[in-house]
């Protein structure tokens, strides 16, 4: 335990003590005449050292004061000394927590994932994170000291704040924008300090996907309703009107029940490709990987619609050249992709057209090609091709038996080997749909 120190109590003997000595004694040798005698005969030396004791008795208290006044002050000077010592040491401290909080705090709005500005009173932008930068378009020296709109083009967003300004209440809203693409952000506004003075805390926070998976989701389910409503509104219609008197005319009832059955079997090819989307989408689509020849798949395509193709008129044609590299996938999978597209070619393809099936080498990988001489698609609709639900021409895709669903899944299975799956087309001249699958490496 440390010793306390004990406070300082003037030595009251050095100071009263000498001169009270001094003061007797002076007194005393003047009393006696000496002084008298002294200073008419001159000082003797037992006056001398009268003298020289009366004045060491007087100088005692100063200089004892002095040795005890050095002694204080030095005693202060070391005190001050430590307290300055302590003072810097504490301020050091604060400053290096300072800093550590900016520079948590920079690394913290350097990796955020949601846009951070903060506008000044006069709604300029006074902070700005790298998310802001990449949602706004614009760089940190860009936007620094300029007023927000002209960075966000929002009056709205400048209407809020100047309400949040004015009655220091929180406010939300939804900024879209056109430029140099469709985004929809959410903008939270809070009161915040900014320099000395109230300013505006902006978080931004892109929303663009969720809203189009929602937006998805609600087309989904419209679609699905309307598919499966349309066959069985059908088969009730025909159902009804046979039980209302058409079942005495045969061939009435026949051309009825075909009717039924067809649709029937339509809602039912639709509930399995549903199924199928459903697995794939998520993840329990399994598959049965094997080495497999390019060129077995195009063989297989080509057997399972070759009467059809023939039916229809439509010339279909192979070209597999040998020596192509392995694919590593599931041959049954690849072979339904191959299926959709050649039997989408066989519907738009009119009698007298042609339709190729074929394979090559395409750097590291093998291209599968489906190219046919039908009636082409759309400039505007090539970019929702693969989209569920999606049909270029309804009317005709509902009558020949489409669901809609079966290029969407062909999408995922192509995607879920590693491959990529793109169209060309040119209205009138036809449609190239091509499958670029990664060769397997390795020992064949």
């Amino acid at each position: 335990m440390a010793q306390m120190r004990r406070p300082y109590r003037p030595a009251l003997l050095w100071f009263a003590l000498p001169p009270a000595a001094g003061v007797t004694v002076a007194l005393a040798y003047a009393a006696s005449g000496r002084l008298e005698a002294a200073l008419a005969r001159g000082p003797r030396a037992l006056d001398l050292a009268v003298w020289l004791a009366l004045l060491a008795a007087l100088l005692i208290p100063p200089v004892y004061g002095y040795r005890e006044a050095s002694g204080l002050a030095r005693t202060a000077e070391r005190r001050a000394d430590a307290a300055h010592r302590e003072a810097r040491r504490a301020a050091q401290e604060r400053l290096d927590r300072l800093l550590a909080e900016k520079a948590q705090m920079d690394l913290i709005l350097q990796h955020m994932a949601d846009g951070i500005l903060l506008l000044d009173e006069r709604r300029r932008i006074v902070l700005v994170n790298p998310a802001a930068e990449r949602m706004l378009g614009v760089s940190r020296h860009e936007a620094l000291g300029r007023d927000h709109l002209e960075v966000t083009h929002h009056f709205e967003l400048d209407e809020r704040l100047a309400r949040v300004l004015a009655t220091g209440r929180p406010e939300a809203l939804e900024i879209r924008r056109a430029h140099p693409q469709e985004q929809i952000l959410e903008a939270r506004l809070a009161l915040a300090p900014s320099g000395g003075e109230r300013g505006v805390l902006v978080m931004l926070r892109d929303i663009t996907r969720s809203r189009q998976l929602e937006q998805m989701r609600t087309e989904f389910v419209a679609n699905v309703t309307h598919e499966l409503r349309t066959p069985l509104t059908s088969i009730q219609g025909f159902a009804e009107t046979l039980l209302e008197g058409a079942l005495d005319e045969p061939e009435t009832a026949r051309h009825f029940v075909e009717i039924m059955l067809r649709e029937s079997r339509h809602l039912g090819a639709l509930i399995d490709e549903l199924l199928d989307l459903s697995r794939v989408e998520s993840g329990k689509f399994r598959m049965q990987r094997r080495p497999t020849v390019p060129a077995e798949l195009i063989a297989a395509t080509a057997a399972r619609f070759a009467q059809k193709a023939e039916r229809a008129g439509v010339q279909l044609v192979t070209e597999a050249p040998d020596g192509l590299p392995l694919i590593n996938g599931d041959p049954d999978r690849l072979v339904q992709v191959l299926s959709n597209l050649v039997e989408n070619a066989i519907k738009y393809t009119p009698a007298g057209g042609r339709i190729t099936l074929s394979a090559r080498r395409d750097g590291d990988g093998v291209r599968i090609a489906v190219a046919d001489t039908g009636a082409g698609i759309p400039q505007a609709d090539l970019g929702r091709i693969f989209e569920r639900f999606y049909r270029v021409d309804k009317a005709r895709s509902r009558a020949t038996g489409g669901t809609g669903l079966g290029l969407a899944i062909a999408k995922h299975i192509v995607e879920a080997h590693g491959g990529t799956i793109g169209v060309e087309s040119e209205v009138g001249k036809g449609s190239t749909f091509t499958v670029i699958l990664p060769a397997l490496t390795g020992p064949e």
